[in-house]
């Protein structure tokens, strides 16, 4: 029975007059005007076009710096390459030219908390994925990751240039 009582006067006290209800819905602003004026396929074709010229000027270009500097720099020390641009260092453990050795020789260094990626490259023969640990501004830090893995997993890497521009070639994941 106090049930029953619940359900009918509980809804009464909660949910307002109807004239509450009324005014609530009455005091509501009309919707805002905007103009818009008419937009055809080329103006937004002509507009794209420059906002993409401009995009490409703000852009800098990149300077080709093919300069060894394993030659010239100390393995500890920091320098700058011909874009100003910290000259990195990646380990290569191998390159396959089967897509799924590569996948399992990254999965079995990220399993042991080596920061690694893949480098998809066209070669005469096909397709190479070259599996890499870096980049490191510092070859000697990346020298000793090398000892480790020689020692542990038996694999004898190189050190190489990490290059900006081979990114283009990485595979996610």
């Amino acid at each position: 029975m106090l049930t029953a009582l619940a359900v009918i006067i509980l809804p009464m006290l909660f949910d307002g007059s109807a004239e509450e209800r009324a005014r609530l819905m009455t005091e509501m602003p009309e919707p805002p005007v905007i103009a818009l004026r008419e937009l055809s396929v080329d103006d937004i074709s002509a507009r794209m076009t420059a906002m993409e010229s401009a995009s490409a000027e703000a852009i800098p270009q990149l300077v080709p710096d093919d300069r060894d500097y394993a030659e010239t720099t100390e393995p500890d020390e920091f320098s700058l390459d011909a874009n100003d641009l910290p000259v990195g260092w990646s380990l290569q453990l191998g390159s396959f030219t089967d897509h799924n050795n590569a996948l399992a020789l990254r999965e079995t260094m990220r399993n042991a908390e080596y920061r690694t990626y893949i480098i998809q490259t066209q070669t005469e023969d096909g397709e190479t994925y070259r599996v890499l640990i870096g980049p490191m501004v510092q070859r000697a830090e990346l020298g000793a990751i090398a000892d480790e893995i020689e020692r542990d997993y038996a694999i004898q890497g190189r050190i190489v240039r990490y290059r900006l521009e081979d990114d283009a070639g990485q595979l996610g994941g």
